[in-house]
């Protein structure tokens, strides 16, 4: 059985916030950024109708079809553990239909203009059933509709670049961004307790939707939770602390922050990979290391592990870094392609995979795996070696 599945079943029933509590979220973002220019793109996060839990997910053998098809990953930026882990993932998930044939990886490098001309090429070569990663937000959904147009499935996934599927791509497929933001904020704000204490919000590329959106959800766990009003975000309304989910950069711009604020008694992020950059520079700045919040990550679990002992302070908790729904996302537009129904949810509920707090959540640090490694994906420990190889 998946590593994902098993856990993520065990405990969904425990650990998820509902989608119900969450109502109809307002618009945060600030000018010209995504959330803002279409009216609020997290109401996506909020259609009960699209929403599921990881048991309602099929194996792709079910919508392998007998049509040949052609596939192709379309990466909005390839420079991260999260990245390289869903494309192993991608590419496993692919190897179990003997009539996929997987086109070349395309990596955007952080460049808009490169994955439009990424996008753009791929359709050239004859690609059929196309996965994207949209770093680049609603910059790049004038290229998707033309590729969805021209009779290619289209499906984005995690970042969500506005526009309408069955319009301008076939669906989107990611999970709730907004409820890891709800789920974040009130694991810290239980943390931090009467006391509360300054928080800041740590995103990635400038503008992506995934972290706009569940900065959505952490402030509106700060205004409607009782046990936050102590809790003071750093951040500018609305607006992530972009970090290109890169670990040097996270370490530049924490580095900067703790010059600008002398106390930071909390750390919240979507990217465990990039966070070893932030502790490294509170530890090199002689800060004590605060509450800090993350996707999983191996080297996470780690850096919990190693610095606990002399920082009690140091408490974390992850959600799944949830790499296996590209696996969802290429069953969708395989099915599409072949013309089969996939009645696979197209937004997964996160729930909380490891938690400092709850001993029955212990951070799983595996000295043998790469510090990169993903262990909430659905990858063996001998596949995981590979893909940071």
């Amino acid at each position: 059985m998946p590593l994902t599945k098993t856990r993520l079943r065990a405990r969904h029933s425990v650990a998820v916030l509902a989608l119900a509590a969450l109502g109809a979220a307002g618009c945060a973002g600030g000018p010209g950024e995504p959330a803002a220019a279409n009216g609020g793109v997290e109401a996506v996060y909020n259609d009960a109708a699209r929403t599921g839990d990881v048991s309602a997910l099929r194996p792709i053998t079910d919508f392998c079809g007998t049509k040949p098809v052609k596939v192709a990953l379309a990466d909005g930026t390839g420079d991260n553990a999260f990245r390289k882990t869903a494309r192993a993932e991608f590419e496993d998930e692919a190897s179990k239909c003997p009539n996929i044939t997987v086109l070349p990886y395309a990596d955007g490098q952080n460049n808009p203009q490169k994955a439009i001309s990424d996008v753009k090429a791929l359709v050239a070569q004859g690609v059929e059933a196309l996965v994207v990663f949209p770093d680049a937000g609603e910059a790049l959904l004038p290229t998707l509709r033309e590729a969805y147009k021209a009779g290619v499935q289209v499906v984005p996934w995690t970042a969500n670049p506005g526009g309408k599927p069955g319009t301008d791509y076939t669906t989107f497929v990611g999970h709730n961004t907004v409820n890891d933001g709800v789920t974040w904020t009130r694991w810290m704000c239980e943390a931090l307790g009467t006391k509360g204490g300054n928080v800041i919000f740590l995103g990635g590329t400038p503008g992506n939707t995934q972290s706009l959106t569940e900065m959505v959800g952490i402030e509106k766990e700060l205004k409607e939770n009782a046990g936050c009003s102590a809790v003071k975000l750093l951040n500018d309304p609305g607006k992530p602390i972009d970090t290109n989910w890169n670990p040097a950069q996270m370490q530049k711009v924490v580095s900067g922050l703790l010059t600008k604020y002398p106390t930071i008694d909390g750390v919240i992020t979507d990217s465990g990979d990039a966070s070893l950059g932030g502790i490294r520079a509170f530890l090199q700045a002689g800060r004590p290391l605060p509450l800090w919040t993350a996707n999983d990550l191996n080297g996470f679990a780690c850096a919990w592990k190693d610095n606990s002992k002399k920082q009690p302070n140091f408490q974390t908790v992850t959600v799944s870094s949830r790499t296996w729904i590209i696996r969802l996302a290429l069953r969708k537009a395989v099915a599409a392609h072949q013309g089969i129904k996939n009645d696979e949810p197209e937004i997964i509920n996160i729930p909380i995979f490891e938690n400092t707090l709850d001993t029955s959540k212990a951070p799983k640090c595996d000295p043998s795996l790469p510090a990169s490694a993903i262990l909430s994906s659905e990858l063996t420990p001998e596949q995981l070696k590979r893909a940071y190889s």
